[in-house]
């Protein structure tokens, strides 16, 4: 990758990429490197943008100027982006470093003035998550620990810090049926973007005209290979299912699909008041997104007995190679839920002209650190394999 600070060649091209995201301007844009890929970091009036451009390895993040909680050199070249939320954002290669601090800081301090100026005008639907997840009482700072530290507390202490967290359950639960209440009583428009099979079949052959068969296929090698950080854990591998690339994507992922993931979640799941929006370029002209907003059974003991939870879906396909599916799903009110993220990783690769493999991954990534980082790895992978099992025996039924 050619290195450097601000580019001026294609600058337009890669801040339209990001859509209207950062915000009405984008101040500067730079090449970077962030988990082994290549990209570039656009700073904008409101947000902060990174997409890689390695094939096969697209990612997009896009976070707010004002959750930016601080801005720190590394090393020569690279700097760490921590948020609000506890998150950090390490990006390396950078040919002006420095320049690029200095550049984050300033639009920092520019946001942070504007958003003090306009008032904490939050949009109704994140008011409402605000008011679930507030209703959950906070955990004391004594019983969180840097991640790989030992717990020496006694059982007791654990129980004691149990007994907190289920202060305010009752709460919780009066919110979540006022919630349903109102929901009742409000007609809500579905979310809509641009879709339908024709979409998804024009979209797939404009992929294939702006890139080579052979780069396809090299890409789909090397990502079968490459061990992805984000996704350490195999959960699935190996299972065979009697179908074409094409008529498994016709029939279970497009917009039209027979047997969508809705009717799973329905059916098997018992997931309710589902909204989704259709499949849609991401801006990468190589990916498809698509986001659903649901309530699931919560099996947990405390909280509410259904969880408010949005899945974040991307899809690639490598034409007759195969399909790479990534989700990230998180959990809102239920205790312990803002501590993690759960990504999952799916590939379906053709292997004979009427067979495909599926193999799944998983990682769960800790955004909050908390005692029970290990015990919420336990049970949340042996949760996220059954569902993924359960997905696939549904579609076996389905054939």
């Amino acid at each position: 990758m050619g290195k450097g600070g601000d580019i001026s060649e294609n600058k337009e091209e890669i801040a339209g990429s990001f859509g209207p995201s950062l915000g009405t301007r984008v101040e500067s844009i730079h090449s970077c490197v962030h988990i082994l890929a290549d990209g570039h970091l656009c700073i904008g009036s409101e947000s902060i943008g990174f997409r890689s451009i390695d094939l096969g390895n697209e990612r997009t993040i896009v976070f707010a100027l004002v959750d930016i909680s601080s801005v720190d050199e590394i090393d020569s070249s690279d700097l760490c982006i921590k948020t609000r939320s506890g998150e950090d954002f390490i990006f390396g290669s950078f040919e002006n470093r420095d320049d690029v601090v200095t550049a984050l800081k300033e639009a920092n301090k520019k946001a942070l003035s504007t958003f003090s100026a306009d008032g904490d005008k939050a949009p109704k639907q994140e008011r409402k998550m605000l008011r679930r997840t507030t209703s959950l009482p906070d955990i004391s700072s004594r019983h969180l620990l840097e991640q790989g530290d030992s717990v020496d507390d006694s059982f007791d202490e654990l129980l004691e810090s149990m007994a907190d967290m289920t202060l305010g359950i009752e709460q919780q639960k009066e919110v979540y049926a006022a919630e349903q209440r109102d929901e009742a009583n409000t007609s809500q428009s579905k979310r809509t973007i641009q879709g339908g099979r024709r979409y998804s079949v024009e979209f797939f052959s404009r992929v294939l005209k702006s890139r080579a068969p052979k780069e396809i296929e090299n890409a789909w090698a090397k990502l079968k290979i490459d061990k992805n950080v984000l996704y350490p854990d195999i959960l699935i591998e190996g299972v065979v299912i009697p179908y074409s690339i094409d008529d498994f994507y016709e029939t279970f992922l497009g917009n039209e699909a027979k047997y969508p993931r809705e009717k799973f979640m329905v059916e098997k799941q018992k997931a309710e008041n589902i909204e989704s929006t259709k499949w849609h370029d991401t801006g990468d002209g190589f990916t498809l997104g698509r986001v659903y907003d649901y309530y699931n059974p919560n099996p947990a003991p405390m909280g509410p007995s259904m969880a408010q939870a949005k899945t974040e879906y991307t899809l690639q396909r490598y034409n007759r190679c195969g399909i790479q599916i990534c989700c990230t799903t998180t959990v809102s009110g239920v205790p312990m839920s803002d501590c993690f993220v759960i990504e999952n990783r799916i590939l379906l690769e053709q292997t004979t002209d009427d067979a495909i493999t599926i193999k799944v991954d998983c990682g769960l990534r800790f955004v909050k650190r908390t005692m029970f980082q290990k015990l919420i790895q336990v049970t949340s992978k042996g949760g996220i394999k059954k569902t993924w099992l359960d997905y696939i025996e549904w579609i076996k039924s389905c054939s």
